[in-house]
């Protein structure tokens, strides 16, 4: 085997999952899953090595989250008692449909029975095949209308007709808040439908929000999961229209000889100086907020990234914040919204390289830093020590 071949391994390796090997009902555990393309995940706790899918798992006790492709992604699971006994197992899968991971797990107090076959052809046997949501923004953080979108197909081998539904809306990934669902209809063998259902996100809107959805009366009942997000933009653009124009505006000076003229920072600016002020006044170091916002937005930020948003923001636009990345920075800063949109003042002029911490500084002609040096140090995706 050649060596660019043995390099290439680690590419290949498919959907996996690392989770405790025994439990006992009521428990809660924590379940990496690793090796799936992007998408959405359901991890479930199943009976009879899950042979018949989702009819052997506790599908109302299943958690779901958004794993990176490439990267691992975590959740927290509750161990309740499945529908039918073991062996148990944890399984992973796509909410869109697809063939489920699993890792074999003890469960304390449930009895091993005999297997039971999958059937050949499940009669009854729906797939969600595309979820998404859509709506307008909330802007001053009321209550807010929007659309979930589900395609089902009917990969069994008889008409299905009105299979019981169930929709709840909330933050975080155990949402509560009842969402009214429609009758399915029919759906004749192998066709498949788009469904629209309008729902309400009650205010204050602030966050993001997960939609979650279960079909029963199947010989394999599903769930699937969407998400969505709204914040109040108006509030702090509010307040930063009440800030006198020429606080906007900052000196430039021409190449040439003449007179010194004022060009406006843009928002982008802004929120870079009011990052570094920020930071500076927390005596945050650009790693460790680097591996928050990484957290919080499942992108690959560095400490170097920081920094250099940092350093270029007096003569450039260094960076296009989206909303995501301001509510990561509000909460890992501790600042309000309104705090990042504030321009420099007086009696508080910009941050600059030279004035934040060492962490701002660029590399040094000394060497690699530690985390250069340190192969264990957490690195991004593109191979950068954070």
């Amino acid at each position: 085997m050649t060596l660019p071949l043995l390099l290439t391994l680690p590419l290949l390796a498919g959907p996996a999952i690392d989770a405790p090997g025994s439990a006992r009902i009521g428990q809660e555990l924590t379940v990496k899953v690793s090796g799936f393309p992007a998408a959405s995940v359901a991890v479930e706790l199943c009976g009879n090595q899950a042979r018949r899918g989702t009819a052997d798992c506790a599908v109302s006790s299943s958690a779901t989250m958004f794993v990176p492709e490439g990267r691992p992604a975590t959740v927290v699971l509750k161990v309740v008692r499945p529908p039918i006994g073991c062996p148990c197992v944890i399984a992973a899968r796509p909410v869109s449909g697809g063939t489920a991971t699993t890792v074999p797990i003890k469960i304390k107090g449930v009895p091993t029975v005999k297997a039971v076959a999958a059937p050949a052809v499940p009669a009854r046997n729906l797939t969600a095949t595309k979820v998404s949501v859509r709506g307008g923004p909330s802007w001053f953080g009321a209550s807010t209308g929007r659309t979930l979108a589900v395609t089902l197909r009917n990969q069994g081998s008889v008409p299905i007709t009105d299979p019981p539904l169930s929709l709840a809306v909330g933050r975080g990934a155990e949402p509560t808040g009842v969402v009214p669902a429609p009758p399915l209809g029919t759906l004749a063998p192998g066709a498949e439908r788009t469904y629209e259902i309008p729902f309400t996100l009650d205010g204050p809107v602030f966050g993001r929000y997960t939609v979650r959805g279960e079909i029963t009366g199947l010989d394999r009942p599903i769930a699937f999961t969407a998400s969505t997000s709204g914040y109040p933009w108006a509030l702090p653009l509010l307040g930063v229209l009440l800030i006198p124009l020429p606080l906007l505006r900052r000196p430039r000076h021409r190449r040439r000889a003449g007179a010194a003229v004022t060009t406006p920072l843009t928002m982008n600016q802004i929120v870079a100086s009011n990052l570094a002020h920020w930071r500076r006044s927390r005596d945050l170091p650009a790693p460790a907020l680097a591996l928050a916002l990484r957290d919080a937005t499942g992108r690959g930020w560095t400490a170097r990234q920081i920094t250099d948003i940092e350093a270029a923001w007096p003569v450039t636009e260094p960076h296009r914040f989206d909303a995501n990345e301001l509510v990561a920075l509000s909460r890992a800063l501790g600042v309000s919204l309104t705090d990042l949109f504030l321009p420099p003042t007086p009696d508080r002029p910009p941050a600059t390289p030279s004035s934040a911490d060492p962490s701002s500084a660029g590399p040094s002609s000394a060497g690699p830093s530690p985390a250069d040096r340190d192969p264990a140090s957490p690195r991004s995706e593109n191979g950068a020590a954070i």
